[in-house]
């Protein structure tokens, strides 16, 4: 009974998940990255005006509202130098389904500046590693750059330490945990299914009691099950290892 209502769950949450993002164009890609270089060039060149010339309508508009006395307009432009990487690897990327989004996702690094002083910052020279997801969006028929989100360095996500499945007494079945966030990687074995999720800076193993043709039989497509890709579960905690659940049911939200 637990396993078929699993599958049940499952199902419904696929059926109504929205189209998936499709991947970025290369030339696009392109395109767009060097939008966000000229961006860069411009405010290391003091060049607000012409930096914000490039960013989205919505952004221009709360930026500019810095611009009104000198002290904001300095910030804004150390704050924006500060932004700007040294360099950095694109990971991902995706375009939604009107053509008017996309997303650039990287690992970016930077070097402190030598006259930077932050209380809790690495020291002067370090060079630091970070997730930098870039927006972009299309106005008037042209794109802009929208927003950069920094996150935590994936080098140092912390591992699963186990990625197998344990028989069901390993796991609290009288307790249910929930949580979601990324899919990193869909491991399927002749038995169970391994969903590795991050959340924030660590992985969660989440093992659900079926094979990739169980799936399929049940009508669920495994295809949705895709690194990047959202995913809520709600599980049996393991006993000793905080990292790894057994699945009851779970929610698939694809890229936009």
């Amino acid at each position: 009974m637990r396993r078929w209502s699993l599958i049940l769950a499952v199902l419904l949450s696929f059926a109504a998940s929205p189209v998936f993002a499709a991947p970025l164009d290369a030339a696009l890609q392109q395109q767009l990255l060097a939008l966000f270089d000229s961006y860069n060039k411009a405010i290391a060149a003091g060049k607000l005006p012409e930096a914000l010339a490039l960013r989205s309508a919505e952004v221009r508009k709360q930026l500019e509202a810095e611009l009104k006395t000198a002290k904001g307009k300095n910030e804004l432009l150390a704050m924006s130098k500060m932004m700007a990487p040294d360099s950095f690897e694109v990971l991902h990327a995706t375009i939604n389904a009107a053509g008017d989004k996309a997303h650039i996702m990287t690992v970016a690094a930077k070097t402190v500046p030598k006259d930077q002083k932050i209380a809790g910052a690495p020291p002067p020279g370090t060079v630091v590693h970070s997730g930098l997801t870039l927006d972009f969006v299309k106005e008037g028929g042209a794109w802009k750059f929208d927003n950069q989100v920094f996150g935590h360095d994936p080098s140092k996500t912390v591992a699963c330490k186990s990625y197998t499945i344990e028989p069901e007494s390993a796991y609290n079945t009288n307790s249910t945990t929930t949580m979601g966030g990324p899919i990193v990687r869909v491991d399927f074995q002749p038995s169970y299914t391994l969903i590795v999720i991050r959340v924030v800076d660590e992985e969660n193993c989440a093992f659900l009691r079926s094979s990739k043709d169980d799936l399929m039989k049940h009508g669920l497509d495994p295809a949705k099950l895709v690194p990047y890709a959202i995913v809520e579960i709600e599980g049996s905690p393991h006993k000793t290892d905080k990292q790894k659940f057994l699945v009851d049911s779970l929610k698939v939200t694809p890229e936009e």
